[in-house]
């Protein structure tokens, strides 16, 4: 339960417009996202702040980042609108 609250919590972040519909929805599938949103940004993290950094490994962590962040997108849509940055919909 806890890489779920800190995978949709990151998500929220890279997301923002989404916030709202992140916050509310609950689905297992979701929740598998999300675990493996934190996992995927966590592992992500470490690789940059590692004493030798491999940049092939990073560059990988942060296509699989990408790739949730833009799949989970497209179905988020489908529940509202994100809001602009003003805070209505837009």
């Amino acid at each position: 339960m806890k890489l779920e609250k800190i995978g949709r919590a990151r998500l929220k972040l890279r997301l923002p417009l989404y916030r709202h519909v992140l916050a509310d929805l609950k689905s297992r599938s979701l929740s598998e996202i999300f675990v493996a949103y934190a996992e995927a940004s966590m592992q992500l993290d470490a690789l940059r702040s590692s004493d030798h950094p491999d940049q092939s490994l990073i560059e990988e962590y942060e296509r699989t980042c990408r790739e949730i962040e833009n799949s989970i997108e497209p179905y988020l849509r489908m529940f509202r609108p994100p809001l602009t940055m003003g805070g209505r919909s837009g």
